[in-house]
């Protein structure tokens, strides 16, 4: 799928309604500058350039996914997943020294920046 073809796909199924997209897959933060948007939150599991870690035939989920799975429960809300989900995929490779580090990228817009944050997971 082509970042172009992303973001009109999520434009016209979220308009202008707050939404959160997350893409998990080498290069994939190619897709920020199209998905980018005041009302909109984007993570990705690798900077533009880089590929991610983790999708062997041998790996459950990549290095992103279990990341992203394993902060769920200790966090409140998006922005804390993705400094988590970040965190966790960094010290991951290098505790298996792996290089390039993948770089997970996150976008915030300006309409989210304050708002998400108060938009606390159900249940927490």
């Amino acid at each position: 799928m082509s970042p172009r073809f992303a973001a009109k796909m999520v434009d016209n199924a979220c308009g202008k309604k707050p939404t959160v997209v997350v893409i998990s897959a080498c290069y994939s933060g190619v897709f920020v500058p199209y998905l980018a948007k005041p009302n909109r939150m984007v993570l990705t599991a690798a900077r533009p350039d880089r590929s991610s870690f983790g999708c062997g035939e041998s790996d459950t989920y990549p290095y992103f996914d279990a990341c992203v799975l394993e902060s769920l429960p200790r966090v409140k809300e998006f922005p804390a997943l993705g400094r988590a989900a970040q965190s966790c995929v960094s010290k991951r490779e290098l505790a298996e020294k792996l290089t390039p580090a993948s770089e997970p990228q996150m976008s915030m817009g300006g309409e989210l920046a304050l708002t998400l944050p108060l938009l606390t997971f159900a249940g927490r």
